[in-house]
């Protein structure tokens, strides 16, 4: 399936001055996690590389191979990739962390139909608790390292990729957003256990394009907040599943019926139940708006 075309210069989409700020914030968070790789920066760096990225994608599938400003993009690109492989074990952990805290809190009254937290389950909250403290303590090292080692490259690429894409307009037309979105259906027909994950890297990217572009498109600020409500309750999903196999894997020998195990399958299930509702039927009125007729409601 072709990419949609991406709007020239003088098209609707974000000033110019918008994708410079982002860089500037972007070199900040970059600069903030090289001292300290809080909870709240080393997300809000990998959002600012994600966003950054689809901007730049998005810019360079509109340019010839050989078009000035395209090899300072690559570059860029490719470097951001590598700074996301570095962040991601951080990022993972916070996340996982944050969710034991909110079960541990949950345990007293748990969801109907969903079993208890017994006391062996609550220490085995403890225990996962500790390892991934001990992970996040690790990865956090190796990504201070890490953004140390490559900071004069990022910073100098990213100087680069200013000079590049900033006469041009940053961000996508609302003709190209429309036909993201609508694509979205040709990519993911069916939307199951199997599918979901790719279809919320997906609407990701389409999201931070519509993010880029809300400042001058009203619509675009719609499209980002329904289609957030979408990666969200996807990566909920995925998170409790990625929990729920970690926590499989450490007490292999200890699953019992009442283990911690059991329970983070259970909460998987539920997520897994609310995202497909939500990504069915918030899809198909985003098709709808697009379209501006109703389209077939998806199996």
């Amino acid at each position: 399936m072709n990419s949609p075309s991406l709007p020239t210069r003088g098209q609707p989409g974000a000033a110019p001055s918008d994708f410079l700020r982002q860089v500037e914030a972007w070199r900040q968070l970059l600069s903030q996690c090289a001292r300290k790789p809080s909870r709240k920066g080393v997300h809000s760096l990998r959002v600012a590389t994600l966003r950054l990225q689809a901007g730049v994608e998005c810019w360079l599938r509109g340019q010839e191979p050989d078009a000035p400003g395209a090899r300072a993009a690559k570059r860029w690109n490719k470097q951001g990739k590598k700074l996301r492989r570095t962040l991601n074990p951080v990022r993972e952990a916070d996340v996982s962390l944050a969710m034991l805290a909110g079960l541990r809190a949950s345990t007293a009254g748990p969801p109907e139909g969903e079993p208890p937290c017994s006391r062996s389950c609550n220490r085995q909250i403890g225990e996962l608790e500790a390892k991934l403290a001990e992970k996040r303590q690790a990865a956090a090292k190796r990504l201070i390292a890490g953004i140390e080692d490559r900071r004069k490259r990022l910073e100098r690429l990213s100087t680069e990729l200013e000079a590049a894409l900033a006469p041009h307009t940053w961000g996508c037309s609302a003709e190209d957003l429309r036909a993201r979105i609508v694509a979205l259906r040709e990519e993911f027909p069916r939307l199951d256990a199997k599918s979901l994950h790719p279809f919320r890297k997906r609407i990701k990217k389409v999201r931070y394009l519509a993010e880029i572009s809300a400042a001058a498109d009203p619509l675009a600020g719609r499209q980002s907040a329904t289609l957030k409500r979408m990666q969200s309750a996807v990566g909920e999903w995925h998170d409790w599943q990625g929990l729920a196999q970690l926590a499989g894997r450490t007490f292999r020998c200890r699953n019992t019926a009442d283990g911690l195990a059991k329970l983070l399958e259970a909460r998987a299930q539920e997520s897994l139940r609310v995202a497909l509702s939500l990504c069915r039927r918030t899809t198909a009125q985003l098709l709808k708006r697009n379209s501006g007729s109703a389209p077939s409601s998806q199996q």
